[in-house]
């Protein structure tokens, strides 16, 4: 029998693929374009086979990952599977293979929502960023997917999503809406600051993010940036931002991405039972320590080394209240250990 106090509707997170076709220069994930790794793609069957099991806590299913899901044959075909489940099907992708045939079979399959990773607004800073990646076509592809919202599909959701980097000013974040938000009138923009080994690189992140929602509200321009990449995620239950089904190309189910590359994984949802995963000590310390919000216990086992964890930044999101974040920064060397 399944333990329903840990489990809860949320976010299908699924990682359709291990491979990337673009390398960025920020990237840290397994699936670079420049090694060489056996390509494994998820099919539709293993995935109706995952969602069958989940059934009743689909929220709705994003098709993401540390790799690029687009790279995968049977996109449209895993969109048309989780649309069977949810009316709610994101895509968070690069934006290079989204041309309008395309376009066309993802959103005849289902897909709802277009996050397009996008980090300037300028092309010769963009293609230093992601190498590999034309700024041009991008740009193009994502305003078609505008006139596809537009004649005919309201309800089509569009984002993009930046990393703000160091070097990056008020007035560069400032240009970057009115680049995409204004003038390419996307639905929403999200920001997240690069975080490396615990730090925010950009230090005053907070503070610059704050003034910029000032300068555009004297602009007669209300844009929300508080939200950490939220797009099209949801939940039922506030725990800490990872407490989402995350399924890479190979079933295994884990909590969040950063899981997937130490390998620390709940188990398997294709050859094994939710009911038997859900009972499973590690499954059962993680989420009882992020439920009870009992931050002076030991840091669960597949939280150890999550550089993620050790970030300020990481307790400013967690918004759980002076004391709480105290006692929660003060477990670091846990963390570490």
């Amino acid at each position: 029998m399944v333990n329903d106090n840990f489990l809860f509707p949320s976010t299908v997170l699924v990682e359709p693929t291990n491979i990337c076709n673009i390398n960025c220069k920020m990237c840290e994930a397994r699936c670079s374009v420049t090694k060489n790794i056996e390509k494994k793609f998820l099919t539709p069957e293993q995935l109706n086979t995952i969602l069958r099991k989940l059934d009743k806590y689909i929220i709705n299913v994003v098709f993401q990952g540390d790799c690029e899901p687009t790279m995968n044959p049977y996109l449209p075909d895993l969109c048309a599977v989780a649309s069977k489940y949810t009316k709610q099907v994101g895509l968070v992708s690069n934006g290079t293979m989204l041309k309008d045939r395309y376009i066309k079979n993802l959103v005849d399959s289902g897909l709802t929502w277009f996050a397009l990773s996008i980090d300037d607004h300028r092309p010769e800073k963009y293609e230093a960023i992601r190498v590999g990646a034309s700024f041009k076509r991008v740009v193009e592809n994502l305003q078609t997917l505008v006139k596809v919202r537009e004649n005919g599909n309201g309800k089509l959701n569009i984002v993009t999503h930046k990393i703000v980097f160091p070097e990056d000013t008020i007035e560069d974040l400032e240009e970057y809406i009115h680049t995409f938000y204004v003038e390419n009138r996307v639905n929403k923009i999200t920001f997240a600051p690069l975080v490396e080994e615990g730090s925010t690189m950009v230090k005053n992140w907070i503070e610059m993010r704050n003034e910029l929602e000032n300068r555009l509200i004297r602009q007669n321009i209300n844009i929300n940036l508080r939200d950490f990449a939220n797009y099209p995620y949801r939940t039922m239950h506030k725990y800490c931002g990872t407490n989402l089904f995350f399924i890479n190309h190979e079933g295994n189910f884990n909590c969040c991405g950063l899981h997937t590359r130490l390998n620390r994984k709940f188990g398997n949802l294709i050859t094994e039972e939710l009911e038997d995963i859900v009972q499973r000590e590690n499954f059962l310390e993680y989420h009882k320590f992020w439920l009870e919000r009992d931050y002076n216990n030991k840091i669960p086992t597949v939280c150890r080394n999550c550089y993620l964890l050790k970030s300020s930044y990481f307790t400013y999101c967690l918004d759980e209240g002076l004391d709480a974040a105290d006692s929660f920064e003060s477990k670091t060397s846990d963390v570490a250990s």
